[in-house]
């Protein structure tokens, strides 16, 4: 890349920080960040920061998050903490791994169709809908991936091995999941049949790290949920095998896909929600990445969604399409970079004119989602003063929320709990197991947060236990029993 343009990368990469950092901060201001998940890892990172086991009460008392998901990636975090001891650090983080991860995406395409127009595909890629929903939606390990993902394509297409590996080695500590995706970039690595020289049969050396990947990817999905997760999971194993249509195991999933292929296909894209996902996935690319060897890398991360039971997964909400974007938009700057060459050599005038009408498509695209469907694009919300609105359900939180003391329990609305979590033993609503000597409700809330009822059902159930309204607010209620004074399992700080 050029040296001018290294500096519009630069710029763009702050200017997403600053937009995304901004977006995040205000949410959290405004009581919309939430315990599942900001709450979840501020925990885990604080005990990190403090060389303790990552145990987070807001998944249960006493609870291991080891045992939920194999992220040890997440304790890159905790020298933030030293800095500052608050969640909205690790918005920050998040904000931070999106704007870096424009850097291999820029470096790649600069190699396809040149470093101006790197710089276009960084831009629309950082405020691409499957990058805005990530940070519409709090703070997930998973923001690691971003830019790994991002570096693995652009290290696979330069044949740069070593930082494959290197890469791979980040995904696997990232989440179990992502053995996955590194055994499909040994597969391409082995293949050699991306980057330069594309249709060249394979090197010995390409061959041998592909494998040692494959081995890599296959040993380190196994160690994560054989060995380390149902060790901290006191017994419950690896829950998050949640597909019964394909059988028990990944060797029963592979047996049925291998004979029971049309069965796969069909329940990848039924029902209807499936396939609108799908869609809206390579729509703001405008399909082209679908002509790409990189769209394989893509496979595992759609499959072990489309073909779950858990319907949240099917959805485009949350950050679950995140670790797509830095796939796809190399996946289609690989397709169009080769096309453009071959319809030159026929017609010059068209062959010049589909790169830059690709961009223009692709940034039409963009804005027409700013525009129809701006409640789903922070930037947009940014632009709004509804978003900058303090209603009375933040004024009265306001009110509410220094009302209960440091170093106590508390069980709290899925919307307060970060907000208390860097003072106080927090926990779901109703799942202290008799720690909590005080309750924070929102009744402007269909629930109490990750599968709690109505606030309702909580309020009746925390009388019969003992706790007494001492205040309320508007829709904020708090409510208060006597315990012991200070409980030294609440202490925090």
């Amino acid at each position: 890349m050029t040296r001018s343009d290294r500096w519009r990368l630069a710029v763009l990469a702050l200017v997403a920080f600053v937009i995304d950092l901004t977006y995040a901060w205000a949410r959290h201001d405004r009581y919309l960040t939430t315990g599942f998940d900001l709450g979840i890892f501020d925990q885990a990172v604080r005990a990190y920061a403090r060389f303790q086991a990552p145990i987070v009460p807001l998944k249960a008392p006493g609870y291991h998050l080891l045992g939920d998901h194999f992220h040890p990636i997440i304790a890159l975090w905790a020298p933030l903490y030293w800095v500052w001891d608050d969640p909205r650090m690790l918005l920050a983080a998040q904000a931070g791994l999106i704007a870096v991860s424009v850097v291999p995406i820029a470096r790649f395409c600069a190699r396809r169709i040149g470093s101006r127009r790197a710089v276009a595909v960084a831009g629309l890629y950082v405020f691409s809908w499957p990058l805005q929903r990530m940070v519409q939606f709090d703070v997930h390990e998973i923001a690691f991936a971003v830019p790994l993902l991002a570096v693995l394509v652009d290290a696979i297409d330069r044949r740069a091995h070593r930082t494959t590996v290197l890469a791979c080695v980040g995904l696997l500590a990232t989440r179990e999941d992502m053995g996955t995706v590194v055994v499909l970039a040994g597969l391409l690595v082995a293949l050699g049949q991306v980057g330069p020289g594309r249709g060249r049969r394979p090197a010995r050396a390409d061959l041998v790290w592909g494998g040692a990947l494959v081995a890599l990817g296959v040993g380190g999905y196994l160690l994560a949920t054989s060995v380390v997760i149902p060790h901290y999971s006191d017994g419950l194993g690896f829950v998050y095998w949640t597909f019964p249509a394909l059988g028990p195991d990944p060797a029963s999933a592979v047996r049925f896909a291998v004979s029971h292929p049309w069965s796969v296909v069909t329940l990848m894209v039924t029902p209807w929600r499936k396939a609108r996902t799908l869609l809206l996935l390579g729509l703001p690319v405008l399909y082209a990445c679908l002509a790409s060897r990189y769209l394989l890398l893509t496979l595992p991360l759609i499959a072990q969604r489309m073909l779950n039971e858990r319907e949240l997964l099917w959805s485009t909400n949350f950050h679950y399409s995140s670790v797509l974007a830095p796939i796809l938009f190399p996946a289609a700057a690989d397709v169009v970079s080769r096309l453009a060459p071959r319809v030159s050599a026929r017609r010059p005038r068209l062959g010049a004119a589909i790169v830059p009408a690709w961009l223009v498509g692709c940034a039409a695209v963009l804005a027409g989602g700013m525009l129809f469907e701006s409640g789903d694009y922070p930037l947009s919300r940014l632009a709004t003063q509804r978003f900058w609105n303090r209603d009375l359900r933040v004024q009265a939180i306001d009110q509410i929320l220094p009302r209960i003391p440091s170093d106590v329990c508390v069980e709290a609305d899925n919307t307060m709990a970060p907000q208390l979590t860097r003072r106080s033993y927090v926990t779901r609503v109703g799942r202290s197991e008799g720690l909590a000597t005080w309750m924070v409700l929102d009744f402007s809330r269909a629930d109490t947060g990750w599968q709690g009822g109505p606030p309702s059902e909580a309020y009746a159930d925390a009388l019969r236990r003992g706790f007494t309204p001492v205040d309320q607010r508007d829709v904020v209620v708090l409510l208060h029993r006597q315990g012991a004074a200070v409980d030294p399992v609440c202490r925090v700080r």
